[in-house]
Order: C-alpha cells, then structure tokens, then sequence
C-alpha cells in the first residue's frame, strides 16, 4: 500500500510538473504561436522568437483559421522584412502568413508550397523571395529539412515541441529573464557599426568559388508552371541587401557571377528586383539605420516598400524585369554600384580587409 501511495503521489508530482511547463510555455509564448497577451517586463520583448522556424510557423499556419490570402516563402531575410500586419492592413483584411525559414532551400521551399495548399487551399498567391547565394553550386544542396505534411489538422508530433520541449521550456525562461534585464543600448551607433562588419566576414565566405546553378533555376520554373496549372499565382522577388553585399561580391571578382544569374532568371521567368544599388539599399550604417538590420538583412520598415511595390506597384523599388529589360537595367544597376563605392571609401576599405584576410 505504501509503494502504491508513493508511485500515485510521484506521478501526480510528474503530472502537475507537465501541466505547470505546458502553461507556462503557453502563457510566455516564446515564439508568439498561440498571440497570448504581450505584457512588458514579462513575455513582450521575444528574444528567441527566431528560433525552431520549422517547426513553430508550421503550427502556427495550421492554427490560422481565418481565409489565407497569399503566403511568402524564402529565406530569413523573407521571414525579417514580411509583416503580416502590415499587409493584413494595407489590403483591408486580406490574411497573409510568412514562412520565411533560415536557409530555407529550392527543395524545401517548393515541397512546402505543394502541401499547404492541400492546408489551405483558398490561397491565391504564393510569393517567392530569391537570394543569390541559393543560386551557386556550393549552396544548392545546403538545406534543412522542413516538416509539413497536407494533414489541415495539427498532429501530437507536430504540437508538443512547442508545449513540453526542452528547448521551448528553456526559450520561456530566456524570454522572462530577458524582459526583466532588458535594457536599450546606449550607443546605437557603435552597435550598428560591428553588426554590419561582422557580417561582411561571414557572407565573404559564403561567395568565394561562385558558381551558378542553372538548374536551380529550372526547377524553380518548372514550380511555377506547375503551381499556375493548379490555379495559383506564383510571384518570384529578388530580397533586397545592402550596397555592400553587392559591392562584396564585385571586390571578390563574382559580379559577372551575379549578373548572369539576374539573366538567367528572367530567361526563364519574370520577377521583381528588389536587389540594385538604391537610396534604400545604399542607405548610411549608423544610428539612423533603419532599412537594414545588417548588410544581408532588410528590417520589416523595408518589408513595407516590398508590399508596397507588390502588391499596388505605389514605389519604384521593386523592378519588374523580364528577358527585354534585364540587360539594361544592369547597365544602370552597375553605375549605380559604382558610383555607392566611390561615395563610401570607409566601407570599401573594410571590404578589402575581408577579402585580404581570406587570402
């Protein structure tokens, strides 16, 4: 009688345990799935919302039940600059989720596509953020897997990451010791500064030996022809970076690399380029910022002019292009990267230390 007393007493322990990280989660929402209230000091500031893309914006898109508009697939500068918000506002009501995933491959961007369809198949539009790094040899077969199959209804498997996980339950206790310490940084500037430095290191890597894959583009084409048969309407845009990513990629020699590739692209689709030397995309590093988080990645104020220019064309940010126009819009583009470099020797000079150091 006495093993039995304690056997019950310890699994009423486990199982108040479970139910007490289960609320908890809930109720923090690391990763803002279930929009429980923002309270500061507590869960609003959202640290780790980033984290375990492929599997928290699966559940969260399977939660929506309103109507789903459009969705946008791509990369995490797609995850960073799309607000869902902002097109819920400027379209009247209209819904439009963002799976935007970190190193979101071809493969995986055209097997989601394919199954949230059957998810929510009253979607109209399916648009695309392109990234010329996804386009070269050494990267086409860099992915991570993403899980998502046509079921409309969540699983057990998909659900309790988020509920009883170890990494959630660590998420929410990150989340409320970051809200409780959070404090602004007193010098934006310097911050600003070291971010976009310390990225130029890392996409250097990611360029060297670029190689373009044509095929990455077929198949892409072939996903388009395929989704359209369906009745959905596919947009490709190319995500927006900033003058030096570009002018990396001219310093390291790849210029022709990613001139063939805007080529190439409309030899085979139209699209809509985001990613020219602009006042936008050539705007200052500092404490004024605001159009980039850092060289690679456009903030959501930059995600505005992308609906923007989308959606109702109200901006000239965006270039429609196609297989007639591509040759001389990179005649302007290539002027336009020149003339960034000249303005900016501070930043070319830092461009060339990363290429030297790689040497």
């Amino acid at each position: 009688m006495k093993y039995n007393y304690y056997n019950k007493k310890l699994i009423t322990v486990f199982l108040a345990a479970l139910i007490i990280i289960a609320a908890m989660n809930v109720v923090v929402d690391p990763y803002y799935i279930f929009k429980s209230p923002l309270i500061n000091k507590f869960n609003k500031f959202k640290p780790d919302a980033g984290r375990n893309h492929r599997v928290t914006k699966i559940i969260s898109f399977k939660l929506k039940k309103q109507p789903v508009d459009s969705v946008f697939l791509g990369s995490s500068r797609v995850s960073a600059s799309i607000s869902e918000n902002y097109f819920y506002k400027i379209t009247n009501g209209k819904v439009a989720v963002n799976l935007g995933m970190n190193a979101l491959s071809h493969d995986e961007t055209i097997k989601m596509a394919k199954n949230i369809v059957k998810i929510h198949p009253e979607i109209k539009t399916i648009y695309v953020g392109l990234d010329f790094f996804r386009f070269l040899e050494k990267n086409k077969d860099n992915k991570r897997a993403v899980s998502v199959s046509s079921n409309k209804n969540l699983t057990m498997s998909e659900f309790n990451p988020v509920i009883l996980s170890f990494n959630t339950t660590v998420s929410s206790i990150n989340t409320i010791l970051k809200n409780v310490l959070y404090k602004e940084k007193k010098s934006k500037i310097n911050y600003v500064n070291h971010v976009f430095k310390s990225t130029l290191g890392y996409y250097g890597g990611n360029y060297y030996n670029a190689v373009l894959c044509e095929s990455e583009i077929l198949k892409l084409k072939k996903f388009k022809s395929d989704m359209e048969k369906d009745g959905y309407k596919v947009v490709f845009y190319l995500n927006p970076t900033h003058a030096m990513d570009m002018s990396l990629i001219n310093q390291l020699g790849y210029l022709p690399v990613f001139e063939q590739w805007k080529i190439s692209l409309a030899d085979n689709f139209n699209y809509v380029d985001f990613d020219w030397v602009n006042s936008l995309t050539g705007e200052s590093v500092g404490s004024d910022t605001k159009y980039f988080a850092e060289m690679s990645h456009p903030t959501s104020l930059f995600g505005h002019i992308i609906l923007d220019c989308l959606l109702f064309n109200k901006n000239n940010y965006g270039i429609y292009t196609t297989k007639r126009n591509v040759r001389n819009n990179l005649s302007e583009q290539r002027k336009a990267l020149k003339k960034w470099e000249t303005e900016n020797p501070e930043w070319e000079y830092e461009i060339r230390k990363v290429i030297d150091n790689a040497v």
